[in-house]
């Protein structure tokens, strides 16, 4: 009696069964490229991808006057800025500093990050471009500009 039973049981068919584990795998890779790529996060609001947003518009920097960085944040988030970095093209940091006042409000109204002290190292007529980092770690590049004397 029990021969007679398990002779007339049926199991899935292999290729119902490749595709099935291949609809898994699928989905599993889904879902840890939208948890890499910072979708997930987000989603959720476990995560701060993405929060900051700053456009660097403009950049005065002379060796005698110092520099001025036009910053705006791009979303509605005020964002509180720490340090400015000036970099060469090879991309080493000639000098580094922070400003004076460093808030970013929100609402897309532009920044000036000013810091009036002597910019040593910078070359009159050399390209150069301006990081500007955040209390939360956003780094934020401007466009190539040459130094005033």
């Amino acid at each position: 009696m029990y021969k007679k039973m398990f002779r007339n049981s049926k199991a899935i068919s292999p290729i119902f069964a490749t595709l099935i584990l291949i609809a898994i795998a699928v989905i599993a890779g889904v879902v840890v490229y939208m948890f890499t790529s910072g979708t997930l996060a987000t989603m959720t609001a476990g995560g701060t991808a993405g929060t900051e947003k700053v456009a660097v518009q403009g950049v005065t920097l002379s060796q005698s006057t110092g520099i001025t960085v036009y910053a705006q944040s791009t979303n509605n988030m005020a964002v509180t800025i720490t340090s400015i970095a000036i970099k060469n093209t090879n991309g080493d940091i000639v000098w580094t500093g922070a400003p004076t006042a460093g808030a970013i409000a929100s609402g897309g109204a532009i920044a000036a990050l000013t810091n009036s002290t002597t910019v040593t190292g910078i070359v009159a007529g050399t390209p150069y471009s301006v990081t500007i980092v955040s209390t939360k770690g956003g780094s934020f590049v401007s466009s190539g500009i040459v130094a005033g004397t």
